[in-house]
């Protein structure tokens, strides 16, 4: 098994609400919303995913070092911060093994955030859902139109949302309208507005509109520090 979970201690998540998004080219939207989330809450790590591919990368956080793939709490919500995107060879096995996970443990249900093409929007809508059938109901409460059946959904989201109906679990996709080829905090903030409105998670939203340029840099510095990590060479690396 190349994907594994450790946790610092045993905990029960049952009843528990699963969150994550990741890197992508449409506005980054998960990977900032995400983000967003843990440094506005201060979340203590509660655990990390360990891959065979693991990106040859940490960071010095505070007392600890931060690590690629780590696991928060805050209350009943369990937020799943993926710094970096997983090995492309690993998408599936990663995407498949924390929604088992997730499954196993008895989660209630499972939120996910993506982003989708501005060029697609339609009148005032700021965001499109999409949801597994068990999560259908649960779709309908965030009042937002469904994704159109042409547009699919790609990458470790998409694997996580096949694994989740595969197991009948409620899962859905709030996706943010956002512009493609550079981060969109604009867009994150609609999906953490829609976690403070709907779900009651208690995150402001100005400070990720302020430091819009701030937060651009640091995904671009990331994304670059992994290309670099996963082979693309050492040149403008510090360490």
């Amino acid at each position: 098994m190349n994907v594994k979970i450790h946790m610092k201690k045993e905990c029960r998540f049952e009843g528990c609400t699963f969150i994550t998004g990741f890197h992508s080219v449409i506005g980054e939207v998960g990977y900032i919303a995400v983000r967003h989330i843990v440094k506005s809450l201060d979340l203590e790590r509660l655990g990390v995913v360990e891959t065979k591919l693991l990106p040859p990368l940490v960071w010095f956080k505070g007392k600890c070092l931060a690590l690629p793939f780590e696991l928060f709490k805050y209350e009943n919500f369990v937020v799943l911060f993926p710094r970096v995107l997983p090995h492309a060879d690993e998408h599936k096995e990663f995407a498949f093994t924390l929604a088992k996970w997730v499954v196993r443990e008895k989660f209630s249900k499972a939120i996910l955030i993506g982003g989708l093409d501005s060029r697609f929007k339609q009148g005032s809508e700021s965001f499109r859902v999409v949801a597994t059938g068990a999560g259908y109901q649960e779709a309908l409460k965030l009042g937002a139109p469904f994704l159109d059946e042409e547009l699919g959904v790609f990458g470790p989201l998409a694997l996580m949302l096949a694994q989740f109906e595969l197991n009948d679990f409620p899962a859905v996709t709030i996706l943010p309208f956002a512009e493609r080829g550079r981060p969109d905090p604009r867009a994150a903030a609609v999906a953490v507005e829609v976690l403070k409105e709907k779900y009651g998670l208690p995150v402001e939203t100005e400070s990720l509109i302020q430091d819009a340029r701030e937060i651009e840099a640091e995904v671009e510095k990331i994304l670059k520090q992994q290309e670099r990590g996963f082979g693309g060479g050492e040149e403008g690396m510090y360490i």
